[in-house]
């Protein structure tokens, strides 16, 4: 059979100008296995990741290269190139540790970043950084908050800025021990907008912690938290609006106080200016996944103490959500119901009322050999959801994926398709969308002996999309 170049050239022009629907932006990354991100000679941990509003994606991560903890990220296009320094941009090489780095877009194709920081203290710093790969603020970032704080959360405030959060020791005899929920905006130019240190979200009596933030659908955020006011961990919310003004009472409202504890709360739009929290709830004896949606005025929808998404037999924990497109919600979580210690991945999908839509306790993404869990959830932007998570079926943690359509069927395959299995270990994937119904993952990668950022794109039909250099059609 013949070789045709004018077949190539036909080819080539079906895929440019996107005759079978799907852009050239998500038909040309490199290769199997993912983009190297990040392979300088130290150790990278915890990727964050957020798309840059053109099929790629920006990626930020806890780096060792100066012999200690530092912040730098990357941006990778829609081909799967590189866009800035071989390795990353430095965003803070500050003395001292910095971690815990999150992000989100600045909606102009860069990102902010914020992360705890430890040059002068325990402080929250932020900087941001522009699709080029220019850092804008100032040198190693600005200070958010130097009063203790700790497990920075952020959100865009839609105007080129964010809205940050933390928990704070500022009130704790010593600096330790009780911990309350702050928040601080920073406008697309650097400036603080809110008084200094912050605002105070719940100082209540007891603890709180691990804080999680949404948009209120304006400049302002609702936030959710753990808190230990009556002795026991309970859920509460409030939320904050784009001048620092706090909305609903004094210390936030009542989510969830049944009896046996509740924590871990997450927290995404209900894109009705109100939202939706999940958690795990262990008011049955064992941990279960509870939710509860409020609305923009702080009223509570869906009963006292919320209503359950699984309660199924052992342990449901560490929810992930995203939306439904409808104001409800998809919710994934790892899930023990096959045995003690083994660790499956289940979803559900709970409408805007309260009712769930699947089956009973959910339906399982990837119950495989071996675990699955560390998942990571996108809505794709159409009609389905897509899940990524770590996955030992081969012996060693590589990187899974699954897309399930709105009535809860699964497109991708009987336990997902695989991303990354290059040898040795692949964890902690992280997913946002690509903007053609797919998405962009990074992970942590040990396939060169050290741990390392790779990054993949996947298409809307569960194809990794691989370069067609050398491709010849044949006739």
């Amino acid at each position: 059979m013949k070789k045709s170049k004018l077949g190539m050239l036909v080819l080539f022009l079906l895929i440019s100008t996107g005759y079978w629907g799907v852009s050239n932006a998500v038909l040309a990354w490199p290769v199997e296995n993912g983009v190297a991100i990040c392979t300088s000679s130290d150790l990278k941990y915890i990727p964050e990741i957020v798309s840059d509003g053109y099929g790629g994606a920006i990626i930020t991560w806890m780096d060792w290269r100066t012999d200690d903890w530092d912040i730098f990220a990357q941006s990778v296009d829609s081909t799967g190139a590189l866009r800035w320094n071989l390795d990353g941009v430095a965003i803070c090489t500050a003395s001292g540790r910095q971690d815990c780095p999150q992000i989100v877009s600045d909606g102009q194709g860069g990102a902010i970043i914020t992360w705890m920081d430890s040059r002068d203290g325990l402080d929250i710093y932020a900087q941001a950084i522009d699709s080029s790969g220019n850092v804008k603020w100032s040198s190693n970032g600005i200070l958010i908050s130097d009063n203790t704080c700790e497990q920075p959360q952020l959100v865009s405030d839609g105007q080129g800025g964010a809205v940050i959060i933390w928990w704070d020791y500022r009130n704790s005899p010593g600096g330790w021990g009780t911990n309350d929920i702050y928040a601080q905006a920073v406008d697309s130019t650097g400036l603080l907008k809110w008084s200094l240190d912050g605002v105070a979200i719940c100082t209540a009596s007891g603890s709180q912690e691990y804080p999680d933030i949404v948009s209120d659908g304006q400049d302002g955020a609702i936030i959710t938290w753990v808190d230990y006011r009556t002795g026991d961990y309970d859920i509460y919310a409030q939320a904050i609006d784009g001048n620092g003004k706090i909305k609903w009472a004094i210390d936030g409202l009542i989510i969830c106080t049944a009896y046996g504890g509740q924590n871990y709360p997450r927290i995404f739009s209900d894109e009705q200016k109100g939202a939706i929290i999940t958690w795990m709830d262990y008011r049955n004896g064992n941990c279960d996944i509870y939710a509860q949606a409020i609305n923009s005025t702080g009223i509570v929808k869906w009963g006292q103490d919320g209503v359950a998404v699984s309660n199924a037999p052992n342990a449901q924990e560490y929810t992930c959500l995203a939306t439904d497109g409808h104001g409800g919600a998809i919710i994934a979580w790892n899930d023990q119901r096959n045995g003690t210690g083994v660790y499956d991945v289940y979803v559900q999908s709970i409408d805007s009322t309260g009712i769930t839509q699947w089956s009973a306790d959910g339906i399982p993404v990837c119950t495989a050999s071996g675990n699955q869990f560390t998942q990571s959830i996108i809505h794709d932007g159409e009609n389905g959801t897509i899940i990524v998570w770590q996955d030992e079926r081969n012996g060693n943690w590589d990187i899974y994926a699954q897309n399930i359509d709105s009535v809860g069927l699964i497109k991708w395959g009987y336990n997902g398709i695989p991303i990354c299995v290059a040898s040795n270990t692949q964890t902690n994937p992280r997913i946002d969308v690509n903007g053609y119904g797919g998405a962009v993952i990074t992970w942590e990668d040990y396939r060169n002996g050290s741990r390392d950022i790779y990054a993949q794109s996947i298409n809307s039909d569960g194809i990794v999309p691989i370069e067609l250099s050398g491709f010849e059609v044949e006739y």
